[in-house]
């Protein structure tokens, strides 16, 4: 089956190792020139690493990340400690561990798995902009003007435009944006107390703020949520930090002390709301940030990326071959399962 993933990034990978591992052909479309993924920092729990090992890079990513001890629950408002949460680390199994790594430390083994799949054909500069379903295809059109075919489509977070802008998903439902601005800063520019081995997060009314030491601790990773974002859309879009701060005017003293740290910022906008019309439609499956509410404090955008990949995979195998019987099982699962909540991602 030739199956058509719009969105090279953490989920379309992950779906195309999973698909590709089953036999079928799988043409990955990314709309910038390159395979690559930002710099900035991410949180991975035991359930993550499970699902990374299911998709065969579960030990390179280990390799990569930085074991973490303690998650730390701080007061917005206050700068108060809340509650300090220990978490597994190395000094436990070693598949029971909470770690830290740069967004390319899990992007990078996946890209890799899909390189050494001859199913998997990864197409940079291909943005798609519209897709149509036809009998028993699907066709992608392309911002260029030209079209694939096949037999099925997989949208993820890199085509939520694609999503957002159709009807059948959103049944024009009213959404809530989010806007996440992320930095890394050079780990001799942080205060000592904040070059421990833990991850801690400032809680606000319609905020938080997280950071934790990346790999080496050669740099801290720092990321902002605001809820009820009013303004454009952003998506990567550098900005200077007194913008960042205009977006938190009800940050606690201590709180903003944290975000006049980081310089080079990035700016991401994500709506906030599930599709009305589930996670798959005939012969269009969605994953990753198309399919689900924006990730709220302490759930990894990561982890669900991945778990939607696994499941869509599993799915297949219960399907007998039916692709719309496959991706009914796969909607089925994934609107009865409860959000897992892994401690320590982010």
């Amino acid at each position: 089956m030739r199956i058509l993933v719009a969105g090279g990034g953490t989920s379309g990978l992950a779906t195309a190792v999973a698909l590709g591992n089953r036999g079928h052909h799988i043409l990955v479309l990314e709309q910038r020139p390159v395979f690559t993924e930002s710099g900035t920092g991410v949180r991975l729990a035991p359930p993550t690493f499970e699902l990374l090992d299911r998709l065969g890079v579960g030990c390179a990513v280990r390799e990569r990340s930085l074991a973490i001890e303690e998650l730390h629950i701080m007061d917005g408002l206050t700068g108060e400690l809340v509650t300090v949460v220990p978490l597994p680390s190395h000094h436990g199994p070693p598949r029971s561990v909470h770690a830290t790594a740069h967004r390319l430390d899990v992007y990078e083994p996946l890209l890799e798995a899909c390189r050494e799949l001859e199913s998997v054909q990864l197409c940079a500069d291909n943005r798609m902009v519209s897709y149509s379903r036809y009998g028993e295809s699907v066709v992608a059109a392309l911002a260029d003007g030209s079209s694939v075919t096949g037999d099925a489509l997989v949208l993820t977070g890199g085509a939520r435009s694609v999503v957002h802008d159709n009807a059948y998903w959103t049944c024009g439902a009213p959404e809530e944006r989010l806007a996440v601005y992320r930095t890394i800063i050079p780990m001799q520019m942080v205060a000592d107390r904040w070059q421990e081995g833990a991850a801690t997060s400032w809680v606000g009314a319609q905020w938080h703020v997280s950071h934790y030491p990346l790999p080496d601790y050669d740099y801290l990773s720092l990321s902002a949520t605001r809820r009820r974002h009013a303004g454009e859309d952003l998506f990567g879009t550098r900005v200077d930090l007194e913008r960042v701060l205009e977006a938190f005017p009800d940050i606690g003293y201590a709180a903003r002390n944290i975000l006049t740290m980081g310089e080079h910022w990035r700016a991401w906008t994500v709506a906030d709301h599930k599709t009305a019309s589930g996670w798959a439609c005939d012969r269009v499956a969605l994953v990753g940030a198309t399919a689900r509410s924006a990730c709220p404090l302490e759930m990894s955008e990561t982890h669900h990326a991945l778990q939607d990949a696994v499941e869509l995979g599993k799915a297949w195998d219960a399907s007998g071959g039916d692709t719309r019987r496959w991706f009914a099982d796969y909607s089925a699962r994934r609107s009865e399962q409860a959000p897992e909540v892994p401690v320590g991602c982010g």
